[in-house]
């Protein structure tokens, strides 16, 4: 997969947003959010390696999702929106536990830079709906968006994953045959 870099800060040098990766194709929040869980799960998902879909962390958090989401989603290129309430310009990120919070905030910080570069200006909220968690999200540290941007782009453009390391999500990872089977 070919991935454009350039000097210039926010896109390459065709003019590129620094979120495209190729032809049709983005970062993702998803991409995003794992890059802070495991950046192995990146290179898998940007390949099309699809994790055991009957997972029981997988069915949860489609569950979960199915519960408290809203058709009040949001789609641009490579990012879809949980819950976006256009009357009070905030945006929603739905999780299943607080485990990654770290990880929800800089997917919403991603999709906070995401809507300022389409001229929406939104507050962000991670919601943990099971455990009753929201946390506010304002600030969107363009830099460190950027930083993960071009990781995600990194990874994605190498031919081999990042290695095995194995860490304390691997365990109840849907991911977790494919790396460590065998």
């Amino acid at each position: 997969m070919a991935v454009s870099s350039s000097n210039k800060p926010g896109g390459d040098d065709n003019n590129n947003p620094p979120y495209k990766i190729g032809e049709d194709v983005y970062v993702t929040g998803t991409l995003i959010w794992y890059l802070h869980i495991c950046p192995r799960e990146v290179w898998l998902m940007s390949r099309h390696i699809i994790p055991y879909q009957d997972h029981e962390r997988l069915e949860y958090g489609r569950a979960v999702h199915k519960v408290h989401t809203e058709d009040t989603f949001l789609i641009l290129e490579g990012m879809r929106v949980d819950i976006y309430k256009k009357d009070t310009g905030v945006v929603v990120e739905v999780k299943c536990s607080s485990k990654h919070l770290e990880s929800a905030r800089a997917q919403l910080s991603y999709y906070l830079y995401r809507l300022k570069d389409a001229g929406v200006n939104a507050i962000g909220v991670v919601r943990v709906p099971d455990e009753g968690v929201e946390e506010r999200v304002e600030v969107v540290d363009e830099e460190k968006v950027l930083k993960d941007v071009e990781r995600v782009k990194e990874i994605v453009s190498s031919d081999n994953p990042p290695k095995k390391v194995r860490i304390k999500y691997c365990k109840k990872c849907a991911y977790k045959d494919f790396c460590w089977t065998g």
